[in-house]
């Protein structure tokens, strides 16, 4: 008597999951919320290479389609496919959404992640913005600009700085003063760590935690905790929508 291979099946539709699902972020965009774009290309080759593998198990589905077996009740078999399963019923039911403000405490505001990333001896825009009246801030060039306004705060007093991000403010901000800050990504999602600049703004209390904006402003200089830091006085803000790709990938 023919009967259906249940665990060829179950294989095929998992496989047929996985695929789907990397297909639908590929398309839509979606994967530098997760990873970063240097990775996107090798993730497209094992969406490829997991759509062979369907096809494969499909037609081994189909050649056993026909045999006779008396194989016993496989039931016992099928706990081995709960993690997979599991994973693509996550996968389908949590929205795909980005890091935001909720998450800058727990990740720490941590400004010295520009140390972390580049090295203070290497500034291959500093004669670029030495140069330059107003500074713009990119993802492009994020970090470089960020790592010489933290390092050599004093050699930009005066400059105008144009630059996005979302507000950030916790009960160690200063009175009429909130963050601008971009997540920077290293590797993947989890290494994320927030990173940006203190604004300073006679009705910051106006701005909301995780609001999205473009800000212009003059670059001056603070203590704090002993240490010199840039602080931007902001001449003009408006209102943006978050960024499609809303991590910076150094």
């Amino acid at each position: 008597m023919s009967q259906l291979n249940k665990d060829g099946l179950a294989k095929a539709l998992i496989l047929l999951g996985f695929v789907l699902l990397l297909f639908s972020l590929i398309i839509t965009d979606q994967l530098t919320l997760y990873v970063h774009p240097r990775i996107i290309t090798l993730i497209e080759l094992s969406d490829g290479l997991l759509f062979m593998m369907f096809l494969l198990q499909c037609w081994n589905l189909k050649k056993t389609w026909n045999n006779s077996t008396d194989e016993p009740k496989q039931c016992d078999r099928y706990w081995r496919y709960l993690p997979f399963v599991f994973t693509l019923l996550i996968a389908l039911i949590l929205p795909n959404t980005s890091l935001n403000a909720s998450l800058v405490n727990n990740k720490g505001l941590n400004n010295q992640i520009i140390t972390e990333i580049s090295k203070k001896d290497y500034r291959p825009l500093a004669p670029e913005l030495r140069k330059t009246n107003l500074i713009k801030v990119s993802d492009n060039n994020f970090i470089e600009v960020m790592s010489e306004l933290y390092h050599f705060p004093q050699e930009y007093v005066g400059k105008e700085i144009d630059m996005k991000g979302f507000i950030f403010k916790d009960a160690s901000t200063p009175q009429d003063h909130f963050s601008l800050i971009r997540f920077v990504v290293g590797c993947c999602v989890a290494d994320a760590l927030p990173s940006g600049v203190l604004c300073e703004i006679n009705n910051a209390a106006e701005y909301t935690n995780g609001s999205w904006y473009q800000i212009q402003g003059i670059i001056e200089t603070s203590e704090h905790e002993g240490k010199l830091v840039p602080v931007v006085k902001v001449t003009w803000i408006k209102p943006i929508t978050a960024n499609t790709t809303p991590y910076v990938f150094p």
